[in-house]
Order: C-alpha cells, then sequence, then structure tokens
C-alpha cells in the first residue's frame, strides 16, 4: 500500500510496504534536469550529482565509499532531462545509516575548487566516452535538432565549453535553486516500520531547504521539428534514429502510445523485427520505443545496419509505417502487444528499487504515484481506435525527423 506524507518543510515523502524480506530502498527525487537549464549553464544538473559525492562537510569521498560498503549499500544517482535521482538499497536494519548517508550529501556538500577542478575533467571523459558510442552519438543529433530552441535539445551531460566554465560558487548557487521542498521528493520502498521511517527521515532532513523554484513549473512545451540530418565517422554500421512526435508525461495518450510502440518494435513478434531483420536480414539491431517529458515527447524508431544496405532498411520501414498509416493495426497485434506490456510491468515492478524510483519519479513529475495496478489497467483498456486516434494524429512518414550516422568514405592508398 502507497502512502504519502510532508515533512514539516513541506518536502513530500511517499512509502510502500513490501513483504520482501529485510531490505528497503531509498530515493531522493529533485526536479532539476538539462530541461531547466539554459545554453550558459547546460550540464550543471549532472554536474551536481556527480559533485555531492566527492566529499561532504565531515566526510571525504572515501568516506561515503567505506560507508557505503561497510553496510552492503548500493549507492548512485543518475540524471535525466526532467529530474536528478540519488538512490541507496540496503538492509532495513541499516536504514538509519542509510538516510545519515543520503542526507549528508546532499545537504552538506563541500563542492571544494579543487575538487570542482578535477570533476570537471571526469565530466569531460565522460562526454569523450560517449561520442565513442555510435548510438549515442546518433540519438544525441536527433535531440539536437528536432527540439533545436527549446531546452529538450540540450545534451544531459552538457558541453566542453559550459562544463569548463562551472565554478564553485555557480554549481552551489544552482543546487540552492533547485534543491528545495516544493521541488523534492522522497521515496521508500521495501521492509520497514512507517513510523519510524518517517520519524528518521525528519530528523536527517529537517534541515532541507524550504520553498519553491522556477522548476515548479513543467517549463515551454518544445516545438516538434521535422529533420534530416547525415553526419560520417570511423565506423563499419550505419545507424539511425528516426522520431515521430510523441505526448507529454502525463498524457493520457502515454498508453496508446505505449501499444504502438510494442506492435512496431519493442518486442521479437513486432513488425520492425519480424520483417526488417527476420523477413529480410536488413538489420540486427531494430526497434522501438516512446520517450515523454514534461515538455514534449517522442516515438523513436532505432537502428542499426551495414550501409550498403542501409537504403534498402530505410524502404522497410518506409513501408511498415505507411502500411499501419494507412490499414491501421490487427486485433491480435493490440492484445499481444498488451499482454506484452502487462508481462514486462509485473516483472519490473518486482523489486524494491524498482518500486521507490517509479513512485518517486511519478510523484515528483505527475504529482501522484501511479501503481502498478493502475498502469496495467490502463494498457488494458486501450482500443483499436485508442491506438489508430494516435497513428492519425502523430504517424506520417513526412513529419518526422531522422538523424543518421554513416561511416566515412575510405580513401584509396596511391
Amino acid at each position: 500500500m502507497i502512502e504519502i506524507k510532508k515533512l514539516a518543510n513541506g518536502t513530500r515523502v511517499i512509502f510502500e510496504h513490501m513483504p520482501v524480506g529485510d531490505i528497503i530502498s531509498i530515493g531522493i527525487f529533485v526536479k532539476a534536469g538539462s530541461n531547466y537549464e539554459n545554453a550558459r549553464n547546460n550540464g550543471i544538473s549532472h554536474f551536481i550529482e556527480h559533485m555531492v559525492f566527492k566529499g561532504t562537510e565531515s566526510k571525504s569521498a572515501k568516506d561515503i565509499a567505506i560507508m557505503s560498503d561497510r553496510i552492503g549499500g548500493t549507492l548512485n544517482a543518475y540524471t535525466s532531462k526532467d529530474m536528478t535521482c540519488f538512490f541507496i538499497k540496503t538492509t532495513s536494519d541499516n536504514a538509519a545509516t542509510a538516510l545519515e548517508l543520503i542526507s549528508d550529501i546532499l545537504l552538506h556538500p563541500a563542492f571544494e575548487p579543487k575538487t570542482v577542478e578535477n570533476e570537471k575533467r571526469v565530466i569531460l571523459e565522460e562526454i569523450a566516452m560517449y561520442e565513442d558510442f555510435p548510438e549515442e552519438q546518433v540519438q544525441e543529433q536527433l535531440e539536437k535538432e528536432m527540439w533545436k530552441g527549446n531546452p529538450l535539445s540540450f545534451p544531459i551531460a552538457g558541453s566542453k565549453q559550459t562544463v569548463m566554465s562551472f565554478t564553485e560558487d555557480t554549481v552551489r548557487n544552482h543546487m540552492n535553486k533547485f534543491y528545495v521542498s516544493a521541488n523534492t521528493v522522497i521515496s521508500v520502498s521495501g521492509c520497514f516500520d512507517k513510523k519510524a521511517m518517517f520519524h528518521m527521515i525528519s530528523r536527517y532532513f529537517e534541515d532541507y531547504t524550504s520553498g519553491n523554484c522556477e522548476a515548479s513549473d513543467k517549463g515551454v512545451l518544445a516545438q516538434f521539428r521535422t529533420a534530416d540530418v547525415i553526419k560520417t565517422k570511423k565506423i563499419e554500421q550505419a545507424y539511425l534514429s528516426m522520431a515521430f512526435e510523441g505526448c507529454v508525461q502525463d498524457s493520457p495518450e502515454r498508453y496508446p502510445f505505449s501499444v504502438l510502440s510494442g506492435i512496431l518494435g519493442q518486442s521479437m513478434s513486432s513488425r520492425l523485427f519480424q520483417t526488417v531483420r527476420e523477413e529480410k536480414a536488413l538489420a540486427y539491431n531494430i526497434g522501438s520505443f516512446n520517450a515523454s517529458f514534461q515538455t514534449g515527447g517522442i516515438l523513436n524508431i532505432y537502428a542499426g545496419c551495414n550501409p550498403e544496405r542501409y537504403d534498402d532498411m530505410m524502404h522497410c520501414i518506409q513501408e511498415i509505417i505507411e502500411d499501419i498509416s494507412r490499414n491501421g493495426p490487427e486485433d491480435e497485434e493490440i492484445t499481444r502487444a498488451r499482454d506484452q506490456i502487462r508481462c514486462s510491468m509485473l516483472l519490473g515492478m518486482e523489486t524494491t528499487d524498482s518500486r521507490m524510483i517509479s513512485n518517486g519519479r511519478n510523484m515528483l513529475l505527475r504529482g501522484r504515484p501511479v501503481s502498478r495496478e493502475e498502469a496495467i489497467e490502463k494498457i488494458d483498456k486501450v482500443t483499436k481506435d485508442d491506438v489508430q486516434s494516435i497513428i492519425d494524429k502523430y504517424i506520417d512518414w513526412n513529419r518526422k525527423a531522422v538523424s543518421v550516422l554513416r561511416p566515412s568514405k575510405k580513401t584509396k592508398k596511391s
């Protein structure tokens, strides 16, 4: 059962008790991500995510690591376009230690100038690493063009130029602005006593800053733009990332979109997999997914293939898209996609950390938790007409954004 409470400073706390043995997962969710940045400070939310682990007023980075290891904990964090999440998973008897640790890194980060400078180099290495992954690069160049002019186009890690501009003051000021009670959710899932847990959270987070910030607003809606971006690199395969306009995160259209994506490319029985890979052997890796954010969304199709077969692969994808646009989905496809999504939800929500993340994320970005029972019920109610409505509204081969990363032409030796 899910229960929601508030600390005295206004921070929302969401609990879900699970009879899974003595395991507990705790997450702190802050509405701070690249969607709330600008061209000058892009990447600062991700930078803060790194910096809080580099030491507090009372602990060094090594102390933090040793303390986490001593309780057998999994202490980590991630940044997305819409939020930053810090989480720890451990045994229930170590809940107080886990809360002391995760509250200290968020409430009392040291942000020493030398550490800030060192971490800049680490982030630059991370950015360079992403550039070595064609799948990441082709997706990033797609987002840059199709959401041009909106913060959704920004890379989460920022750029070399923006990262190098960060100082102790800019990092601390950004954290002070966004890390406030109205912009934060604490999520706890697992085996625990709710009264005792709430008391501990109240004690460890009593000094968390009370207030609002601009991220309480969802931001400016992104205008989807058609695009055709082709770049070359010293690689062997051709990589495709293609998008049609999708829906925002809290739209009821997200459920028909999930079913449509399931039909197109989210399983081995999907149209893209069966036709492009199995029947015509045009690609090894092909599929689809939905990406929904506070200010925009897409239905994405991705693939990697031999560059000599790229044109044939694109023609095949076009035929699949135009067929479903013209003739709609089949009843059996709707049923199969719903069944697959339902099973994936059930299997994916069996752990304390998956429940903790789902509850915290939905509470922060949608204003309320969405139980797996509710989500499954919404999926089960998706009809053929619902999916057809999404297709008619959004899926048009002539209105798409395409990003391609192809091998550089080999120069002949003289």
